[in-house]
């Protein structure tokens, strides 16, 4: 009997672990209209699904995944969030999946302006297939803000300035020492600085990988400030007779520049104007084709020793190259698992039983 009630109190335990998953639609037709209030209602390692609509901007202050419909063009199309995203320090691993974020970039006291900001000591904070959209148009304002000591994963995403084309110092990310930031398949559009720091930092790193960077006047400063990493199989595409920036810090791999007179360091480079993608516009970034037409100079240059691209040919050099292509309108992977369960040990020949959870399809 006692071994009984044993297993009958590991199951209840088991059941009372396991996360919850809440769902959040603004038209009413799930328990939450905000995602405000759904988080407000979850406990750590919990998972929000947002339904295609609008909402109010929100902040992250424990663990959490929070996956929208997708980025989409406007609102019904994907989730839009109009306002700005913050994930607090004590929200590490946090998750955002396909969410279109779009604000006049505001401050607070662990930010300068910012559209998303990565607070101070937040650890492993990943973005996926989101879009950032920067309204602003003054000064010293960002897409992203990387706190002090944070690390930030952003892998298939658009980090865009349509407030203003004037250019003023502005940066897609702007980060502080000591955190890491790591970007997979992205697009930079519209900054003056697409990565650059605030004041004397130190500690910081970076790696960059099949990403595209467009600036539509002015110099392109790629990464300013004291960190180090690696750019490569990137992109840099900026409009007219404008220089390139590059910082002495980091190591330019295979990356392609438009204006022949500013080759990036390494001797690796390949100069390749926009004629060379399917379409570039400097002023709208939803206009934006980076699909390489056939025989671009960018289909198979990236750097010999990555990994082949999806359909096993060689690396090609920008969103679209690599084990993680950049994928349009931020539609999230289905099927995608909630929780996985898997037991500490099976018997020898014997069959070991994993119980999953999540969802199939695009569906509620």
């Amino acid at each position: 009997m006692r071994s009984i009630c044993f297993l009958l109190m590991l199951a209840v335990s088991i059941v009372i672990s396991q996360a919850s998953v809440l769902k959040v639609a603004s038209d009413g037709s799930q328990p939450y209209s905000q995602i405000s209030t759904a988080i407000t209602a979850t406990a750590p390692g919990d998972t929000i699904l947002i339904m295609a609509g609008a909402y109010n901007g929100f902040t992250v202050d424990k663990k959490l995944v929070i996956i929208g419909s997708g980025t989409g063009t406007g609102v019904g199309e994907g989730v839009l969030v109009a306002g700005v995203v913050e994930v607090l320090a004590s929200a590490d691993s946090t998750e955002l999946r396909s969410i279109w974020t779009r604000a006049a970039a505001a401050s607070n006291n662990d930010s300068l302006a910012a559209v998303v900001r990565i607070h101070s000591g937040a650890e492993r904070i990943f973005l996926w297939r989101c879009y950032v959209e920067n309204t602003h148009s003054g000064l010293y304002a960002s897409g992203i803000w990387v706190g002090e000591g944070a690390i930030v994963d952003i892998v298939q995403s658009t980090i865009c300035q349509t407030g203003s084309q004037d250019p003023n110092v502005r940066w897609g990310i702007c980060y502080r020492s000591n955190c890491h930031i790591e970007l997979t398949s992205c697009v930079l559009h519209g900054f003056t600085y697409n990565i650059g720091s605030f004041g004397g930092t130190s500690g910081s790193t970076l790696l960059a990988k099949h990403c595209a960077l467009v600036t539509y006047n002015y110099t392109q400063n790629t990464v300013g400030g004291a960190i180090a990493g690696v750019f490569e199989n990137s992109s840099f595409v900026l409009r007219g007779n404008y220089s390139h920036s590059y910082s002495s810090n980091i190591t330019y791999s295979y990356c392609s520049y438009s204006e022949a007179s500013y080759p990036p360091p390494g001797g690796t480079g390949v100069l390749a104007d926009s004629s060379e993608f399917t379409n570039i516009s400097y002023e709208t970034i939803r206009s934006c084709d980076f699909h390489l037409p056939t025989g671009s100079v960018l289909s198979d240059a990236g750097n010999p020793a990555s990994p082949f691209d999806l359909d096993g040919s060689a690396a090609d050099i920008g969103i679209y190259g690599g084990q993680h292509p950049y994928v349009d309108g931020g539609v999230p992977d289905y099927p995608f698992a909630v929780q996985v369960e898997v037991p500490y040990s099976a018997p020898l020949n014997g069959t070991m039983r994993i119980w999953g959870r999540g969802r199939v399809g695009p569906g509620n």
